[in-house]
């Protein structure tokens, strides 16, 4: 066989080879190098339990001992920014019940709002000690 025949037989090879190669390629987006791949198992996340209410409020009664109508009472833990509304409206010598934030210390600050204009504000309120909060003038 001539140089050339040679030459050409090899590069026929080598195209072949290629092909074969670049169909690898094509199929799969790299060499085959083993088994494929097991997916990872699927993990579930535990759900986080809502934190008791009976730890994070306060079950107290709130009494309206002043001569004008409460509007609306609010309560924060001490120091705390953000104020939730816990009790009204309420007509004068009324009393209800009430869910206030208890504090890691048991301490809330109020602001009331009365029907005379009127307005009440305290800090420091022991709510789990006394669970009444009576609202005089």
């Amino acid at each position: 066989m001539k140089t050339r025949d040679w030459v050409a037989a090899l590069a026929a090879a080598a195209f072949c080879v290629l092909i074969d190669i670049s169909g690898t390629f094509a199929q799969t987006g790299a060499p085959a190098a083993g088994p494929p791949a097991q997916a990872a198992p699927v993990v579930k996340k535990a759900k986080a339990k809502p934190p008791d209410q009976s730890q994070t409020t306060v079950d107290v009664t709130v009494v309206n001992s002043r001569a004008a109508g409460l509007l609306e009472l609010e309560a924060t833990e001490s120091g705390f920014p953000t104020w939730k509304k816990i009790a009204g409206p309420l007509k004068a010598g009324q009393k209800a019940a009430a869910r206030v934030p208890r504090g890691k210390d048991c301490k809330v600050d109020l602001h009331g709002a009365f029907a005379d204009g009127q307005s009440l504000d305290a800090e420091g309120v022991e709510v789990c000690a006394n669970r009444t909060l009576n609202l005089k003038d």
